[in-house]
């Protein structure tokens, strides 16, 4: 059960190694604890529609829930929960001081979004589900 209020939560998408590989490098960042790193799979989808998120939106992007209850999808939450972890706050402070940079990255983020099961594969990360041309999900294939 997500439970807002003491920590965030940064949902990814676990059947993704790109996804994967991120939300272990962001447990090791997080040393003090302040985000609940978990794949959205972990969750029933009636457990994200309390907060007004899909299973398909976060496939899509990852997303954070923040202590609040407010929702920061893609380089937004990827920014976020870098703003919690120094030396990359810092980063993030550049980032929103420069416009052009944070275009950038959304431009970026979009990119790694669209190509991660490719990526995946080229990295030799666990490979993700590719998105049918009906818009339905078929496994990639296995190596």
């Amino acid at each position: 059960m997500i439970e807002v209020g003491q920590k965030a939560y940064l949902l990814f998408d676990g059947d993704c190694g790109i996804c994967t590989c991120f939300a272990e490098v962001a447990r090791r960042l997080d040393r003090h604890k302040r985000f609940v790193v978990e794949a959205y799979q972990s969750y029933p989808e009636t457990e994200l529609l309390r907060f007004g998120l899909s299973s398909e939106q976060c496939a899509r992007k990852m997303q954070v829930i923040a202590t609040n209850g407010r929702i920061y999808a893609g380089a937004f939450g990827l920014n976020y929960f870098l703003f919690y972890s120094f030396p990359w706050s810092l980063l993030v402070i550049l980032i929103y001081a420069i416009p052009v940079l944070l275009l950038l990255e959304i431009m970026a983020y979009a990119w790694v979004a669209r190509n991660r099961h490719r990526l995946s594969r080229w990295f030799g990360l666990k490979a993700c589900l590719l998105e049918g041309e009906q818009g339905g999900s078929i496994p990639a294939p296995k190596r």
